[in-house]
């Protein structure tokens, strides 16, 4: 089988197996979303939130998107993750399962996607831009009109009053709400934006510089094991590492402190359509942090390999904490340009 053909079929294997964890996993969703509620508190924006959300909070339905990956649609869209995710337990109602449902067969191959790719919806989630690139631009290799920046502004013209762009089809505000809820955290996540290309010995090369061989992407790291140079062993994927929200930033550790530096955070000026790309723009000099120093091995088998060391983990920790604050400040300024 060649490279090609085997990383088609990885990421065919990947949309099959699909599991709720995603951009930061739910914890990391669930304080973006609890940032932003205390950031609109006493604001027209929580009063149209608890509108279309009704006994939800946004900590809450910042993991709807991810929960909806629970509908397969190899097996006539049937809802398969019952009882798998606490975090999802409380759309795990006949109605509630109806309505991801619903959503996944109108957003699983309405952007023209190849038979091998994973279901449309799973794909507003993120962008790949090259780490090269000092600012995300819409027809770079690795980015397109239904990323996660593309997504961000499809659901803020939903909120807005006007229909989603094509190829997005979002039923209605509150649909377009709870997707939001979730992009916003997507969007801040490091991996989740910048990307690495690699060649077969593990050099990191710039996909704009001659012919574009798709094999090269690394999925947002997921195709680069880590192995930890303390024991030698493997570890997570690198995606993983990035992924993971220590207790610490959890929605329960949100004091004052915290709140005043998601105040602080600078509101992203020009038409709130162009909102999202400017943040891939900022996550982007995160991730060229993430990959700062890293020393890929040559892809063998499945993925390549990275050693990962005590002070790169110390190294996330304060990325993480930014971003999310970053995340959580930006769904709130958002939801009150939205509903002054």
């Amino acid at each position: 089988m060649s490279r090609r053909m085997l990383r088609a079929a990885l990421a065919l294997l990947a949309a099959l197996s699909t599991t709720a964890a995603s951009a930061w996993g739910p914890d990391g969703h669930h304080t973006v979303g609890a940032l932003a509620d205390r950031l609109i508190a006493g604001t027209n924006a929580e009063a149209q939130v608890k509108s279309l959300l009704g006994g939800l909070t946004l900590e809450q339905a910042a993991v709807w998107a991810d929960c909806a990956k629970g509908v397969d649609p190899t097996k006539n869209y049937a809802y398969t993750s019952t009882g798998k995710y606490p975090e999802c337990a409380i759309y795990e109602t006949p109605d509630g399962e109806a309505a991801m449902i619903d959503y996944v067969k109108r957003n699983d191959t309405n952007c023209g996607r190849a038979a091998t790719d994973p279901s449309c919806h799973t794909q507003y989630h993120y962008t790949d831009e090259a780490i090269q690139r000092q600012r995300y631009r819409l027809g770079d290799v690795g980015t397109n009109n239904f990323d996660v920046v593309a997504a961000i502004s499809a659901t803020i013209h939903v909120l807005k009053g006007d229909p989603a762009p094509a190829p997005f089809d979002i039923k209605d505000k509150r649909e377009a709400l709870l997707l939001l809820s979730h992009f916003a955290g997507d969007i801040t996540q490091p991996l989740h934006v910048g990307a690495v290309y690699l060649d077969p010995t593990g050099k990191i090369i710039d996909p704009a510089a001659g012919t574009y061989d798709p094999a090269t992407g690394t999925q947002g790291g997921n195709l680069v094991q880590t192995i930890r140079v303390a024991t030698n062993h493997t570890s997570e994927l690198l995606h993983a590492t990035w992924d993971d929200t220590p207790a610490v930033l959890h929605a329960d550790h949100i004091d004052a402190a915290w709140l005043a530096k998601a105040r602080a955070e600078p509101k992203t000026r020009g038409d709130i359509y162009g909102w999202s790309a400017d943040w891939a723009s900022t996550t982007m000099t995160q991730a060229r942090l993430a990959f700062k120093g890293l020393q890929f091995g040559p892809f063998q088998g499945k993925d390549w390999t990275v050693p990962i060391t005590g002070r790169y983990d110390d190294s996330m920790a304060p990325i993480k904490k930014r971003q999310l604050t970053a995340g959580g400040a930006r769904l709130a300024q958002t939801l009150m340009a939205v509903w002054p």
